[in-house]
């Protein structure tokens, strides 16, 4: 299948269930994320299809993607358990996966990952990580593209720990404190 095939069969997902705001969002993040792909040498087509299917789940309520967890024997983290919406991102990359015909694991595993981030991430994985948040953290998002022009890891150590000290987490997942802790040397 050709890439602009595989995007309208995507950006359909979304419409076809009344998710326009979505898809604008995973617009805006892919936009974001083009920039940043390139300016890290990455592959800006995985990247760009990963940001459009990073919140694909979003299609099911919370409650049906945690059904859709425990069906599959998935492990839930306690933050899963409590906010069945932190699972869009697993979630996310199985539809991906199943439905879309994704196998590439850069593009799997940076969707993945792109609310909690997670330990030993990848470029990929930082890039929609970060893209993701300057596209709706309207607070630091200037702050947040400087530092990503500069280094990836910084922009997400600074992100997790904006975070953090803003006590802007209820309940962290577990991927994002070994993230926190993977990235502390860019304190």
């Amino acid at each position: 299948m050709e890439n602009y095939d595989l995007i309208d069969l995507i950006k359909n997902k979304y419409l076809s269930n009344n998710k326009e705001d979505v898809l604008n969002h995973v617009k805006n993040v892919a936009d974001t994320a083009i920039k940043l792909a390139k300016s890290y040498n990455l592959d800006f087509e995985k990247i760009k299809l990963a940001a459009l299917l990073h919140d694909i789940s979003t299609i099911m309520s919370p409650q049906e993607m945690y059904d859709f967890a425990k069906k599959r024997g998935m492990e839930i983290d306690s933050a899963e358990e409590k906010y069945h919406s932190l699972l869009h991102q697993r979630v996310s990359k199985i539809i991906a996966n199943e439905e879309f015909s994704i196998t590439d694991s850069d593009i799997l595993n940076a969707i993945e990952c792109h609310t909690t981030l997670k330990k030993n991430a990848n470029m990929y994985d930082k890039v929609i990580f970060i893209a993701d948040k300057i596209s709706w953290d309207k607070n630091i998002c200037d702050l947040l593209k400087k530092k990503a022009d500069k280094t990836l890891d910084e922009a997400c150590f600074f992100y997790i720990k904006y975070q953090f000290d803003n006590n802007l987490l209820v309940m962290p997942h577990q991927w994002l404190i070994d993230a926190y802790e993977d990235l502390k040397q860019y304190n």
